[in-house]
């Protein structure tokens, strides 16, 4: 099921909620709907929220005010109330997916509805079933602890790693993904391995392929998400990776990119594209493309206006035209070229759109890298940061490498 379509149940549930609160004679407000994931990254940093995967960047959970008439006329806002503690019940009984904040263990938040759907069956993308026992077992390439390796991106994974474990041990504050070896690190994999492992197994390292790693694996995501997406692309900013996520899902999802290692090479591929997310158009001013009659573009200022954009490049107005006859999305990319970096749905499915229409699935599904590369760049370059993307999406996914 798509995310729009989750996103109508959900409002179907909403709509049912309000009419139930109206019953129990409440007053209701509305509070937060949509939030950016500019904003989500503001409530983490002011301690408000612990993660940049709320369910509201996806449009999946609302937040109420309810009030109590009181007697003489005026209302008195209410948080804890017995009123509000049988809308919550209502909201659960409604769907399995849906989560009312009331419940949570954590901490309460009274006023938040939210819908989570299984990860089985939030996506088609996602019903392909991650093999758990191959999971992240060749993601380290060196060891990480006390005097020894500690490559950057190693020691980043083991940080994200631990943080994934965090309930597993009782980890009080989570770590700084940085990828840079300190104190902080070192003990947090000491009281992992005690806690998991035990005192005699307590050395403070992490080896590619050993018991500890196999354990910490057994918290990575079992779908693609956003936090899949922050494991895979270590360079990419946590906004841009919240922001396209969903739309990376949808493309997949669209373009019949179905399997574990067709995902693979697609995602390595727009990872290397976009520098892991963090560009979405061509930096250069695209003046170069003025007068190229190969690209279409014919007249004058066509090259600044049509230069490249999206995960996988859309460049020159013959493209921009291609794309446009196609475009699912209703956006007039020809008059509005800027769109298709500006709009997260069109930055991705042009990549997706690229993929299909230059039947890169028939390569990517016999993982031929180079092949796949060729088709996407006309020759090989960056084909190292590929690799590495490649494998470690293999990895993550369950493959064979």
């Amino acid at each position: 099921m798509s995310l729009n379509e989750q996103q109508n149940i959900f409002m179907q549930h909403v709509s049912a909620l309000i009419n139930k609160a109206h019953e129990l004679d409440l007053v209701i407000t509305a509070g937060e709907l949509y939030r950016t994931p500019e904003q989500q990254k503001l409530y983490v940093q002011a301690g408000r929220s612990k993660t940049m995967n709320s369910q509201h960047l996806k449009r999946m959970a609302i937040d109420l005010n309810f009030f109590i008439r009181k007697p003489d006329g005026g209302l008195n806002l209410v948080y804890e109330h017995e009123k509000i503690r049988l809308l919550g019940q209502f909201w659960e009984s409604l769907d399995s997916a849906n989560r009312w904040g009331g419940n949570w263990s954590s901490f309460k938040d009274t006023p938040h509805f939210e819908r989570r759907v299984s990860k089985a069956t939030e996506t088609q993308v996602n019903a392909v079933a991650i093999s758990s026992s191959k999971r992240g077992r060749e993601l380290l390439k060196s060891t990480v602890g006390f005097q020894c390796d500690n490559e950057k991106d190693d020691v980043e994974l083991v940080q994200r790693l631990i943080n994934a474990n965090k309930d597993r041990f009782g980890l009080d504050k989570e770590l700084v993904c940085d990828g840079l070896y300190g104190r902080n690190t070192l003990a947090a994999i000491k009281a992992f391995e005690k806690s998991i492992l035990g005192e005699d197994k307590n050395d403070g390292k992490i080896k590619p392929g050993d018991e500890t790693l196999a354990n910490l694996c057994s918290a990575l995501p079992q779908q693609v998400d956003q936090n899949f997406l922050q494991f895979l692309y270590l360079a990419g900013a946590e906004t841009d990776i919240a922001q396209l996520t969903d739309a990376i899902v949808d493309c997949m999802n669209h373009y019949q990119i179905n399997n574990p290692l067709l995902q693979a090479h697609f995602l390595a591929q727009i990872g290397h594209e976009s520098g892991e997310l963090r560009f979405r158009e061509e930096i250069a001013s695209g003046r170069a493309y003025e007068g190229r009659r190969d690209l279409g573009n014919t007249e004058p200022g066509d090259g600044p206006r049509f230069k490249g954009r999206g995960l996988i490049q859309l460049t020159g107005r013959a493209n921009y035209r291609e794309y446009a006859r196609i475009n699912r999305f209703d956006v007039a990319v020809l008059e509005q070229p800027e769109a298709v970096a500006q709009d997260p749905r069109l930055c991705v499915d042009v990549a997706g759109w690229f993929w299909d229409s230059r039947k890169i699935n028939l390569l990517a599904g016999q993982d031929k890298l180079e092949e796949v590369t060729r088709r996407i760049n006309g020759g090989l370059n960056g084909l190292a940061h590929r690799r590495k993307l490649l494998l470690r999406a293999k990895t993550l996914l369950g493959l064979e490498i």
